[in-house]
């Protein structure tokens, strides 16, 4: 915890807050007493009589009880005044809001001394035949006359017994029975061995190469192609660190989105495996926190989101981070605003346990710490089975318009082979990384798109709904019938949402049984395990989706895929716009021909000889890689450095900005051109907050001192007078 706070510059009790599950986290009410002063004669105003009769009166009061007393919805200014004066004084009780999960057993009462009493009681039961039935069946189930009794259920014992709960009262009113409530006690693991895990010859490579790779460096990075097999490599080492008696946690981005990766786990380890992940209902969080503090022994092998890290492990032997490249390990609201790949290895080390990080497209940061042998590094060239990597190919759109062989979105190219695929009964997954119907609605006098009133952001439309909905805030608004600046009646959707795809495709191949994963369609409980169901029985022929596509899905069927806006994913402005591109464009293509049929990706783009494109088409990763390190190490940029990025929220935009005007020099000053702003983000307000960003690039050979410079010149120039109100919001290694 001390390392995360130091390392994110946050408090030690903000990393509690997501550390612990919420029912561990103790809660506290401040409550309002009498003080020992005496009030001088006339010194009080009408409000602090009324408060002071009133806490006289009743004793204490607490703090919103003496906010509705005097009107006001936060009444500790009044109340901090008299208490300084003596005239009241401040309590705070804590209160504890777990409670274990419990049920009710049955025993003998505590007067039955022995068997003597026993054959006593069935002697006085004699002619209550069913009282008597049920005494026998409790000594059945319980054993209690023999040496090893075991615990009945009170649901178990009226079950097997036949019998009501009035005659069990009947027992426990005559001091033969009693009831008591017990903490509910998870079953151990199962003693049986799980069964081997037979690689082939390239994943045994792999793992020789990771083994002989940790006798030197305590972090190892797999780099393996899609549909390679890193599964089954990684099931290999957890079941070698159980048979040393070690537990592994396995870090998967999200856990909603890799559910065919549990299943997988749990048919080879059996209950030996936990889950965790914010998901889970309150309850279930705390009582594997719990079991996993109590009885080490009773989770072997635990796989999570990134919020997994904070279990209380003792005996960690083997950390393995999949996916390692994925943006979603980093949190990013509220604080700590953390890095999971980085914290697991952090983590690792306080346990002297190895780590394996594992990518078919790993990030720039783990590649370049791999070539300058801070970790080492093994390769997974080739898929598993006889399949082949997917053939790309690029369809430019604009010349394909220009030839009429544009439907819409489509591509004709797209829409033969979607057609071909489907006749062949295969099936097909659609990228587009944009949920919604539309992106914007726009005038056609003026111009002018709706906007949100509380963010400095335009709608999306959904038509499903028929709303345009903040993707920032959350709010959602009716759409307009005229132009809210000119009046204008024209008004047209632009732009192109997952929602779209999936109409314009019905249209287009109307015997196609199509389907959405995206936010809006997986948000119910098991809405995305149901989705993947239907999908892998065959019900559905074609997936439409965002990102949650290029995640962790392996389907035999799946033959086509098509990334309706591949040129798109590059134009955004961030130094990994291009890095992301070429992951994202990999890893959803990765999903096509994952067995021996051979797989076929259409790319379709405006700017088709982009070269992030070219690398895409040439699975190119180490082209990618260099070319992206040459232009970071210009221009000082991550790995070349370490980045901390600072907001500053208010709601009066006119403080925020003086706020950024006064910090901005005294930072210049220190960090000099290392410095980038203070500016305006893009969405200079979000939840009407005001904002102001600023970077700031700092060496990474003395990375901590200028850290610490960094803290140390915000603190003193915002500690200032009104500027101590402006919140700041900080952000080490900001993704």
């Amino acid at each position: 915890w001390e390392i995360m706070a130091d390392h994110y510059l946050c408090t030690l009790g903000e990393v509690m807050v997501a550390a612990l599950p919420g029912q561990l986290v103790l809660s506290s009410e401040t409550r309002v007493m009498r003080g020992t002063e005496e009030p001088l004669s006339g010194s009080l105003k009408a409000r602090e009589r009324v408060l002071l009769n009133a806490v006289e009166e009743r004793g204490e009061l607490s703090m919103d009880q003496a906010g509705e007393l005097l009107g006001v919805r936060h009444p500790m200014r009044l109340v901090k005044e008299l208490v300084d004066r003596g005239l009241l004084a401040l309590v705070e009780e804590v209160h504890e809001t777990y409670r274990p999960r419990t049920t009710q057993f049955v025993e003998l009462h505590e007067a039955m001394r022995g068997e003597k009493d026993l054959h006593a009681a069935f002697d006085a039961l004699a002619r209550a035949e069913k009282q008597l039935g049920l005494l026998m069946r409790f000594v059945e189930l319980s054993r209690c006359l023999g040496d090893d009794p075991l615990p009945v259920a009170k649901r178990e014992l009226l079950k097997r017994s036949g019998a009501s709960p009035a005659l069990l009262r009947e027992l426990v009113r005559k001091e033969v029975l009693q009831v008591v409530e017990r903490p509910l006690v998870p079953d151990a693991p199962g003693d049986e061995r799980p069964a081997p895990i037979a690689l082939t010859p390239p994943q045994e490579e792999a793992l020789n190469a990771v083994r002989n790779d940790w006798k030197e460096h305590a972090t190892v990075l797999l780099h393996g192609v899609t549909a390679s097999g890193k599964t089954e490599l990684y099931m290999r080492l957890m079941l070698e660190a159980l048979e040393r008696g070690e537990q592994v946690l396995y870090l998967l981005p999200e856990i909603a989105l890799t559910t065919q990766v549990i299943a997988r786990l749990k048919r080879q380890f059996g209950d030996r495996v936990a889950v965790y992940h914010s998901r889970l209902a309150p309850r279930e969080r705390t009582t594997l926190w719990l079991r996993m503090l109590n009885d080490p022994g009773s989770t072997p092998i635990v796989v999570g989101a990134r919020s997994a890290l904070f279990l209380p492990f003792r005996n960690l032997g083997l950390v393995i981070v999949d996916e390692e490249h994925d943006p979603s390990y980093k949190q990013h609201d509220p604080a700590p605003r953390y890095q999971a790949r980085d914290m697991a290895i952090v983590l690792a080390g306080l346990h002297d346990a190895r780590t394996l990080l594992g990518s078919a497209t790993p990030s720039l940061e783990s590649l370049f710490n791999a070539d300058q042998g801070k970790y080492g590094k093994a390769l997974l060239t080739v898929r598993h089975g006889d399949a082949r990597l997917p053939v790309i190919e690029r369809v430019d759109v604009r010349e394909a318009a220009r030839r009429h062989r544009m439907l819409g979105r489509f591509s004709q190219d797209l829409l033969d082979a979607i057609s071909r695929a489907l006749d062949r009964h295969e099936q097909v997954i659609l990228f587009q990384n944009r949920r919604g119907y539309a992106p914007v609605w726009q005038c056609e006098t003026c111009g002018s798109v709706p906007q949100c009133l509380h963010c400095d952001v335009s709608l999306t439309y959904h038509k499903r709904h028929h709303k345009l909905h903040c993707h920032y805030c959350g709010r959602e608004y009716d759409p307009p019938v005229a132009c809210g600046e000119c009046g204008g009646e024209k008004l047209r959707m632009v732009g192109f949402g997952t929602e779209k795809i999936e109409e314009e495709l019905a249209t287009l191949i109307p015997d196609a049984r199509i389907a959405r994963m995206d936010q809006d369609t997986t948000r119910g409980k098991h809405a995305f395990e149901q989705l993947l169901d239907r999908f892998g029985a065959g019900d559905i022929d074609v997936l439409v989706g965002t990102q949650m596509v290029t995640k962790g899905l392996d389907f035999d069927r799946v033959t086509v895929v098509g990334i309706l806006a591949a040129d798109d994913l590059l134009r955004f402005p961030d130094l990994r716009a291009h890095e992301r591109g070429f992951q994202l464009m990999a890893q959803v293509a990765g999903r096509s021909g994952r067995r021996t049929d051979p797989g076929v990706v259409l790319l379709q783009a405006r700017e088709v000889h982009h070269p992030v494109i070219g690398y895409v088409i040439a699975h190119d990763l180490e082209g990618m890689y260099q070319r992206e390190l040459e232009h970071r190490r210009a221009h000082g940029y991550p790995p070349f450095s370490r980045l901390v990025q600072l907001t500053l929220r208010h709601r009066r935009e006119s403080l925020v900005m003086q706020a950024a005007a006064a910090l901005g020099p005294a930072l210049h000053a220190r960090f000099g051109d290392r410095l980038l702003g203070p500016e305006a983000p893009p969405v200079a307000r979000v939840r009407d907050l005001h904002l102001r960003r600023m970077l700031v690039k700092l060496g990474k050979g003395n990375y901590r001192s200028e850290k610490a410079d960094l803290a140390r010149i915000v603190n003193e120039v915002l500690d200032q007078g009104e500027w101590s109100r402006v919140q700041r919001i900080w952000d080490v290694d900001p993704m």
